[in-house]
């Protein structure tokens, strides 16, 4: 099977490969059911393929696997509707506006697969407005482009604007997800104020009395704690001072009699002899 995912631009924009050129052209092309679209109302349009590629020839018709749609400036997508067999996905541009709505065949695809999306289109009533749409198969592709300004091989789809349904407004074009109507407009832009820089409330701010006992009291027991240990030094200092002192006056004393004794000892008659 021959890729055709991400081929609907380059057959939009350039001329068919060899492959497309041996292909007969359509009998028949697609087109939009009942080929009208009111100006300026949430419409459903259905895209219909009509039928697959190929088979004009004599050869077997082949599915379509792949369609893509070119949204042009005057209709705006607002949803796209699932269709069994086929996955769609919506290309946006850089602005965020959706320029293609891509639907591929899961499987084996279906010969004329019928697409459905909700759109709004823009102009005036009765206006002749035209589709660009690719369809792709295995072997073979169509481009459905051609208007009568720009002329192709293949003609683009066409659709007459009608007047306005008053019974179908359009969508805003930019909803707010209902997850966010119960919260901020803008979560990153909120500021958190501080409770303690609202006037009136100075009375929360002054600490609860058994709050400032126990603080008080803590800071007590802390200045106790930090003061012991140089109260402790300080009478440890007095205890030694006093037994240096101690020692001091013991050995002084001790000296002084010592002196005494040696003194008594050398004095001159001393003894029986000298009183005789």
């Amino acid at each position: 099977m021959l890729p055709v995912r991400r081929t609907w631009r380059r057959g939009l924009v350039a001329a068919l490969g060899a492959t497309l050129l041996l292909a007969a052209p359509a009998s028949a092309h697609p087109f939009v059911r009942g080929g009208e679209v009111p100006v300026d109302s949430l419409a459903t349009i259905t895209l219909a393929m009509a039928h697959g590629c190929g088979g004009d020839g004599g050869g077997e018709e082949e599915p379509t696997l792949e369609v893509a749609l070119e949204v042009p400036e005057w209709l705006r997508v607002v949803e796209v509707a699932d269709t069994e067999g086929y996955t769609a996905e919506v290309e946006t541009a850089a602005d965020g506006t959706v320029d293609a709505v891509v639907w591929t065949a899961d499987g084996e695809g279906e010969l004329a697969p019928d697409l459905d999306l909700d759109v709004v289109a823009s102009g005036e009533e009765g206006d002749e407005r035209y589709l660009a749409v690719f369809q792709g198969c295995e072997n073979a592709s169509y481009r459905w482009v051609g208007t009568p300004d720009e002329p192709a091989e293949d003609p683009a789809i066409g659709v007459t604007l009608t007047a306005a349904d008053p019974d179908s407004p359009p969508p805003p074009e930019e909803e707010v997800p209902a997850a966010d109507e119960d919260g901020p407009e803008d979560p990153v832009d909120t500021v958190v104020e501080d409770p303690a820089d609202e006037p009136g409330d100075s009375a929360d701010d002054e600490p609860a009395p058994d709050q400032t006992t126990a603080e008080s009291e803590s800071d007590d027991t802390t200045t106790d704690e930090a003061a012991a240990p140089g109260e402790q030094a300080a009478d440890e200092g007095g205890v030694s001072v006093a037994l240096i002192v101690l020692l001091v006056l013991v050995a002084v004393v001790a000296a002084l009699v010592a002196a005494r004794r040696r003194g008594g000892a050398s004095t001159p008659g001393a003894g029986p002899e000298g009183d005789a």
